[in-house]
């Protein structure tokens, strides 16, 4: 595996079509469409129950949100279920149950708090501190493939290979029920194309995430995944004409990068991605989100296009095969394959996408030569984004950037 100081990316700006002209910034939308059809797709679902759960979703997020702030310590966890509609908020205090009904969520008394499984998930890594504005490259001490607070199981859940399998018997052993254990043959890996001998010369090896601006200054930017691009590389758009510089590039611990747009007479950058990437329809997202395990995500990039799944896990530390580890992120059900990585994870509420972070990889298999997202093997994608809600706090701190 080869990753920063050795790849040379293209970035996909999602925003415009092949020719770039400005004029195209002008044509019709049509996102409604668009995520219909490929949750319909993806999930199974009838229009009339997308259009349903796309309801659903937007009080659950809120809730979510509310219940947060109100319940402090006392908030256990949540997840959404796409059946019934409904939210359900862990508790560790009994005393809290009655408050979580009457906002109207479905309460739930669990064991562990969450201070408890995080202190576990803490030992268990080496006690690791990331995130924040203030950022710093953190040694990855981990035995196990992948950790995350499960609010489903109420557990730590240990994601480990069958060599791991030992070291995941001992935290069986010293933690009891506060973890609980899934097996994987393989090591999840960054979505990136490689560039070897023969390869394409900057040739959409990665996929753009969401346009940044400064609203201050004018100044634009782009976000993306860091394992594509190091400090200070050039980037050039999928017309082969220069866009601009990464002014930072985080991987691993974090795995996001900004470039500076030095272009902006040729590229034009507002509030969309592209659904069929490149030359595709064009969307629009308006803010974010940091959406419940259980909610619907959908993800844009160029290998994959538009993919649909589900949130699986949130605030996963995940150890790809090259060793590294990027803390805090998103599991999903999308599929996701190379190429695809810094492309655009978005929720869908209020008839509106809201970004959710910037793929950063997956388990995958080899068929015909090339690595593939799991669905095409009849099982579950397992798939990874680097949340926005991590991203925009240091890079608006520090470049005043802000969606736009």
């Amino acid at each position: 595996m080869r990753f920063k100081g050795t790849l040379t990316s293209t970035i996909l700006i999602s925003t415009l079509a092949a020719s770039a002209a400005p004029a195209l910034a002008q044509e019709k939308r049509s996102e409604i469409q668009d995520m219909s059809a490929a949750i319909s797709r993806d999930l199974g679902l009838s229009a009339e129950q997308v259009k349903t759960l796309g309801s659903q979703q937007e009080r659950a997020i809120a809730l979510d949100q509310q219940l947060q702030k109100e319940l402090g310590d006392g908030f256990a966890g949540s997840h959404f279920d796409i059946k019934s509609g409904v939210l359900t908020v862990n508790v560790s205090d009994r005393g809290l149950l009655e408050r979580v009904k009457y906002a109207g969520a479905q309460p739930r008394l669990v064991e562990h708090s969450l201070k408890e499984l995080t202190e576990i998930k803490n030992t268990l890594w080496g006690d690791p501190h990331v995130g924040g504005e203030q950022r710093e490259i953190v040694k990855s001490q981990s035995a196990f493939a992948a950790l995350a607070l499960d609010p489903i199981s109420n557990t730590v859940k240990i994601t480990a290979t069958r060599e791991q399998a030992g070291a995941a018997r001992e935290a069986l052993a010293k933690f009891g029920d506060a973890v609980s254990v899934e097996t994987i043959d393989s090591l999840p890996e960054p979505t990136i194309n490689y560039m070897d001998g023969g390869d394409g010369y900057n040739s959409n090896n990665c996929s753009a995430g969401f346009n940044l601006r400064n609203p201050s200054t004018g100044a634009k930017y782009m976000l993306t995944a860091g394992h594509c691009l190091d400090d200070g590389q050039l980037v050039w758009g999928h017309d082969g004409v220069f866009f601009g510089t990464t002014l930072e590039s985080w991987f691993p611990t974090f795995d996001d990068a900004i470039v500076r747009n030095q272009n902006t007479g040729h590229w034009i950058q507002g509030p969309w991605f592209d659904s069929n990437p490149s030359n595709g329809a064009f969307n629009s997202f308006s803010g974010w989100t940091d959406a419940p395990v259980g909610t619907v995500v959908c993800k844009a990039g160029i290998n994959t296009k538009f993919t649909c799944g589900t949130i699986s896990l949130k605030d996963e530390d995940v150890t790809y095969s090259s060793g590294d580890t990027v803390f805090n992120m998103t599991r999903h059900s999308a599929c996701v394959q190379p190429g695809d990585s810094g492309g655009s994870n978005l929720s869908w509420i209020g008839g509106k996408f809201r970004a959710e972070g910037v793929t950063s990889g997956a388990r995958m298999r080899v068929k015909d030569g090339k690595k593939r997202c799991l669905s095409v093997f009849g099982e579950k994608n397992v798939s990874w984004y680097f949340p926005i809600a991590d991203s925009l706090p240091y890079y608006g701190s520090k470049y005043g950037v802000t969606l736009w």
